[in-house]
């Protein structure tokens, strides 16, 4: 099983220490980082800690997060919804592939909790997509700019594995997939 030691000296090696504002590892060896929302070079820094920690014996699940900027009375009366949820996500475009994760299905759950915290649970095309940190972070931005969220949780999964069945109708016949 990893420890908190293990984790921390990695994560040391990788950001500078004032960038670290939490480090935990619970007893499934799942490891939880949060960085200081300034750290520089941020999409780098996410990349090589996933990638590093990962190199570690027993670790679980990777959740790397930034910290939050407290929103205060932001948006309280706004009626948060799946489809506004999803609407927002199409934004998100899979550079390599030029649709957006919506339609390309890379989408499995989401769900709205009482306290407005938005709960994602998506893929990526293949498991060893070099876009993967982008894409997670570029969904979780997108799901924080909308006005009445209170936080975003993004889990990331191979299971079921994609594949272009999972492509929007309207997508697979612009692809010619029909």
């Amino acid at each position: 099983m990893v420890t908190k030691d293990e984790v921390e000296k990695v994560v040391k090696s990788v950001v500078d220490e004032k960038f670290i504002k939490s480090i935990g590892v619970d007893d499934k060896g799942n490891v939880t980082v949060t960085l200081a929302r300034d750290t520089p070079d941020i999409d780098n820094v996410l990349i090589k800690l996933h990638s590093e920690i990962g190199k570690l014996e027993g670790v679980g699940l990777i959740t790397i997060n930034r910290e939050r900027e407290e929103k205060t009375g932001e948006g309280e009366n706004v009626q948060l919804t799946e489809e506004l949820i999803l609407e927002k996500l199409k934004e998100v475009i899979d550079p390599e592939i030029g649709i957006d994760v919506v339609n390309l299905g890379l989408i499995y759950d989401l769900q709205i909790r009482p306290d407005n915290t938005v709960y994602v649970k998506m893929t990526m095309t293949t498991p060893g997509c070099p876009l993967t940190m982008w894409i997670l972070r570029a969904v979780e931005d997108k799901i924080l700019e909308i006005p009445g969220v209170k936080d975003a949780e993004i889990e990331l999964t191979f299971d079921p594995p994609w594949s272009p069945d999972m492509i929007s109708p309207e997508y697979k016949k612009k692809l010619g997939l029909y």
